[in-house]
């Protein structure tokens, strides 16, 4: 599964020269949690979340009009509060490759670009969770198996033979190797008949 299959293309941005309250108002308004920074040629120059946006707001912001409130805000440009040192994923990438790169920097998003660094999409950890909800088959009627078995050689093919022959049609397969030696498969598959019986040996 690659980023291409889930990324959203359509993706709001945001230049350099914005102001901070007309940033807040396209947050707002998207619910997006974080806007790519691009310049007139689409090319990624930063990014800006909700994490900055709420740093760069004073702690007494909501003792002032609205006026008040609009006209500081106003004064911050976007320029000033973006984080550069941008993390960007192309559309040929792995989901597990971004889920990783989510699990190291805890973005909420990564622009998507091509190869001259021109924005093409972005992708969010919802997108991922989505992913991974279709690769698991967590959206499709199944039955879950999970098998306890020896860490060798030959065993998913083994599991793959006894659902075969069981005319069973696995929807998704996931090994986990323990440090014992053993490892756990989960197996989600779609049942076609009332009984299906079968056992792993140590072989």
């Amino acid at each position: 599964m690659l980023v291409k299959n889930y990324m959203t293309e359509n993706v709001l941005t945001v230049q350099e020269t914005d102001s901070l309250l007309s940033t807040i108002e396209t947050m707002r308004g998207s619910r997006h949690r974080s806007l790519p920074v691009v310049d007139d040629m689409q090319r990624v120059l930063g990014l800006i979340s909700e994490k900055e946006v709420t740093r760069a707001c004073p702690a007494d912001i909501n003792i002032l009009s609205k006026q008040e409130a609009n006209s500081l805000l106003g004064r911050f440009k976007v320029k000033q509060l973006m984080r550069k040192d941008v993390t960007c994923v192309s559309p040929g990438d792995s989901v597990e490759y971004v889920a990783y790169q989510f699990y190291k920097y805890d973005y909420p998003s990564f622009p998507v670009v091509d190869k001259d660094n021109r924005l093409v999409g972005i992708i969010s950890q919802k997108d991922i969770f989505r992913s991974f909800v279709e690769i698991m088959a967590m959206n499709r009627a199944c039955t879950r198996f999970t098998i306890q078995t020896p860490d060798r050689v030959g065993v998913v093919a083994e599991l793959a033979a006894l659902f075969r022959d069981e005319n069973i049609n696995i929807l998704s397969l996931v090994p986990r190797v323990l440090m014992d030696g053993t490892a756990t498969i989960n197996i989600r598959a779609e049942i076609l008949q009332l009984f299906f019986t079968f056992f792993v040996t140590d072989c």
